[in-house]
């Protein structure tokens, strides 16, 4: 009796090719196919098997490549393997168009699933993975299901308090992982445990592979993007507010629209996900605007509270949230009712996020002031004067904030009471928000470059990035970072 090839297989499993193979059943065979692949570019020389279906043995159930040939490349080998799965995905037979289209986009259930195939058998060969072996663990990570847990990462500074900090190691140096040229980029990156996604300055919402960069899914959302999305409280939409002055949900699983609501002329304040509500501040004119609720699902508005122009983003303290407007007040709005708890008069613009310490707040404006407010009533524990406008966002990190200013410093301040600790110069405005990883400080500069401060304010480390300027703020999971620039996206490792 003759052995059962792949062919043989995929009749039985398709009734004679009348329909698609299975999604998990063609993900297996490609794991499967990738691993003797991996097994036949090991050897020396490399072999090069063939992959079409009438000449690959089935073992069990389990495809085996034999034989091939010393003559052949590495990258067709994985070009001819994305083909055969995508035509089995697809119930297409591969065509010779495929070389310089790609195959159709498969009807997979996921967009990570369906950008894998694409990216198997992408037509430019930068674009392929790197090797089979790398392709077998991009396999068994679409055929294994996620682990519970929250995103690292998930929204503007961190957490609803936006602190801006989170544990990590004592760094010394940064190391450079990828970069994703996909264009500047302000926001601040979200990070996922799969996926970095971030919200280009020209508009599109981008995907990318968190441990290579490669890019699995872009979307065109609106004209510009400064706003820094969030990942709701399901860890599957991504709410954006944009320069068209839209909030914008999407499904990053499956890279749709969930809703579009029209909120003002512009949002540059970055979206808090919050019981099943989503809230932003929103710019209508030059002196108006508003703090608004929205629905998380539908988008719809469930209370709105008119103030200034609100480009700072609402930091959540207990049952209020805070947020920061150009009438030069900070107000603490009753996150369930919308209604006005306390104002602050800071007598400047208001265009940082506060930062959520204990029992203050803490804020800085366009006068050049960090002010601690105490949360119980507005009121002021205690004034730090800068001297310069800031726009960047104050990072909290024990007895420690610091925040970037106008003139291209890097403040801290001692908590409490606000006694300077350092200020270090970088070579232009800083109006990234800083970011503490365990007791480093991580800040761009729109001279270009990543700053590594350590807690007495001297410069562990600083890479240039883009000669463009860096406007975006660090994302941190352990002891990797994510930052946008003018280039695009950047991953860096933090080494002790």
């Amino acid at each position: 009796m003759e052995s059962e090839t792949l062919e043989d297989h995929v009749r039985r499993v398709t009734r004679n090719f009348t329909s698609a193979v299975p999604e998990d059943q063609v993900l297996a065979l490609g794991r499967d196919l990738a691993r003797e692949l991996a097994r036949a570019h090991a050897e020396s020389p490399p072999r090069h098997p063939d992959l079409e279906p009438r000449a690959i043995a089935m073992d069990g159930g389990v495809p085996r490549l034999t034989g091939g040939t010393a003559e052949g490349d590495a990258a067709e080998d994985l070009f001819r393997l994305g083909a055969l799965l995508s035509a089995l995905a697809t119930g297409i037979p591969a065509d010779v168009s495929w070389r310089l289209d790609g195959p159709p986009v498969a009807p997979l259930s996921t967009l990570g699933r369906r950008a894998l195939l694409g990216a198997l058998a992408a037509p430019r060969r930068a674009d392929r993975f790197v090797s089979a072996a790398a392709a077998v663990a991009a396999l068994e990570a679409a055929l294994t299901t996620a682990s519970a847990g929250p995103p690292p990462w998930p929204l503007f500074r961190g957490d609803v308090g936006r602190s801006g900090a989170r544990p990590g190691p004592s760094a010394a140096s940064l190391q450079p992982i990828w970069e994703a040229l996909t264009g500047s980029v302000v926001a601040s990156p979200v990070v996922t445990r799969d996926v970095v996604l971030a919200a280009t300055a020209d508009g599109r919402l981008v995907w990318l592979d968190r441990d290579s960069g490669r890019l699995l899914h872009e979307m065109r959302l609106a004209a510009a993007i400064e706003s820094s999305p969030a990942l709701g409280e399901d860890q599957r939409t991504l709410h954006a507010g944009t320069d068209d002055g839209d909030i914008v949900g999407v499904d990053i699983v499956e890279g749709r629209e969930r809703y579009r609501v029209k909120v003002g002329r512009l949002v540059r304040s970055s979206p808090l996900p919050l019981a099943g509500r989503v809230l932003v501040g929103v710019v209508e004119g030059k002196s108006g605007g508003m703090l608004l609720a929205l629905d998380a699902v539908k988008g719809s508005t469930v209370w709105a509270r008119k103030m200034g122009p609100a480009f700072s983003s609402p930091a959540l303290a207990r049952t209020n949230v805070l947020v920061g407007s150009d009438d030069g007040f900070v107000h603490a709005v009753d996150a369930v009712r919308g209604t006005v708890v306390w104002s602050a008069d800071m007598g400047a613009k208001v265009r940082a996020t506060p930062a959520i310490a204990g029992d203050t707040a803490l804020v800085a404006d366009f006068a050049g002031r960090l002010a601690a407010l105490r949360l119980s009533d507005g009121t002021r524990a205690w004034t730090a004067e800068l001297g310069h406008a800031v726009y960047s966002s104050p990072c909290v990190r024990g007895d420690l904030a610091v925040v970037g200013c106008n003139e291209g410093h890097l403040h801290a301040a001692e908590l409490p009471g606000g006694a300077p600790r350092f200020e270090v110069q970088t070579r232009g405005p800083v109006v990234s928000s800083p970011a503490a990883a365990g007791d480093r400080i991580l800040v761009g500069s729109t001279d270009g470059s990543l700053y590594l401060v350590d807690e007495q304010g001297r410069v562990a480390a600083r890479r240039e990035l883009a000669p463009g300027g860096i406007s975006s703020s660090p994302a941190l999971d352990g002891d990797r970072l994510f930052i946008g620039s003018a280039r695009g996206v950047h991953a860096l490792r933090l080494v002790p």
